[in-house]
């Protein structure tokens, strides 16, 4: 890792670790709520691309993204927490080995996952019954690109599998309905990384492919106010 990646880290943890105790210190006194939320993950950019000119086209599919949250009522209108997820992606085998191709004899290949943790900053209405919110996020994500193999009658076709941090960012909207201590919380942003990975091919050439992890999230959650 990169002395540039380590220094972004750093910052990050900082931030990160005055939150946590800003949290700590305002929980005594303020309303905080837990919560779960899911939803679909759609990427955008270069994360969808399917061009057979690169090397290593990433051909993600939509999908999947799961997180926990915490959140602490600072003011009427402002907030702060922390969420935590996972992401997964399948990778679109289908778009780079047909099914029906017959030089294809065998198509194996895992998908595109990250597991990230985020300090957040809620701008929100006044609470009420309804209210609306923009938050902005700032963390570190744990990605992991696929594995790809296909076997031909003249070789294989391969692409190894890396682990890597990167830095992550989010925004997203959304409104809230209260009904007594639980809440109904929709939401649509985005979520994004860039992490750079190496990558193997079936020569066991080495390559280094900076990969930007970008998607649309669409979000429901439910949160419980302690």
């Amino acid at each position: 890792m990169s002395d540039l990646m380590y220094y972004s880290l750093y910052r990050y943890l900082l931030v990160f670790a005055f939150l946590v105790c800003f949290c700590a210190a305002a929980q005594a006194q303020r309303t905080q709520r837990i919560g779960l939320q899911l939803g679909s993950a759609s990427p955008i950019g270069d994360f969808k691309k399917d061009r057979f000119e690169d090397d290593y086209p990433p051909m993600a599919r939509r999908g999947v993204n799961v997180q926990g949250t915490y959140r602490v009522d600072v003011k009427p209108y402002l907030a702060v927490g922390a969420s935590a997820g996972f992401r997964f992606h399948r990778f679109d085998m289908d778009a780079f080995a047909a099914p029906d191709d017959e030089l294809a004899l065998r198509r194996v290949a895992t998908g595109w996952k990250s597991t990230y943790a985020l300090a957040d900053l809620h701008l929100q209405t006044p609470p009420g019954q309804l209210y609306g919110f923009v938050k902005g996020s700032l963390g570190t994500a744990r990605n992991k690109s696929p594995e790809v193999q296909v076997d031909t009658p003249y070789g294989p076709i391969r692409r190894s599998s890396d682990t890597t941090l990167a830095l992550a960012y989010g925004i997203a909207s959304g409104f809230t309905i209260q009904n007594g201590r639980f809440l109904l919380t929709v939401d649509i942003g985005l979520l994004a990384t860039q992490p750079t990975f190496v990558v193997t091919n079936a020569q066991g050439v080495k390559s280094t492919l900076k990969q930007p992890m970008h998607t649309i999230n669409s979000m429901l959650g439910l949160s419980y106010t302690l």
